[in-house]
């Protein structure tokens, strides 16, 4: 399964439970990760392939995404947490984002 490098994609800038992380719907090397960034991968449901149902630190099955934030996400003792897309996933609008121009508007700390 083929993983992109980080820091040669663009994301879209989204709001996951009202924080801005970065979002593409590929798969990211961790390797390629600065230090001062967190990935996750996202889980689809499986009624709906458009509906992000579940974050971990790794998906295997139902794959839907992967994004990139600057604070940990506190994930449950069993590594998964579930989400409700219509109250804590936001899609935003705008232009691509590259990690660069995530971490200069938003800085470090948030």
């Amino acid at each position: 399964m083929e993983r992109l490098n980080a820091m040669k994609e663009k994301y879209t800038e989204i709001f996951v439970q009202g924080k801005p992380v970065l979002f593409t719907d590929m798969r990211i090397d961790r390797s390629t990760v600065p230090k001062e960034l967190y990935l996750y991968e996202v889980r689809h449901a499986d009624e709906d392939w458009c509906d992000p149902a579940q974050i971990a630190k790794g998906i295997l099955v139902n794959f839907f995404g992967s994004i990139l934030t600057l604070e940990p996400i506190p994930l449950p003792a069993d590594g998964r947490l579930d989400i409700d897309s219509e109250k804590e996933w936001d899609f935003g609008e705008g232009e691509p984002y590259s990690i660069q121009e995530f971490i200069e508007k938003y800085g470090s700390c948030q």
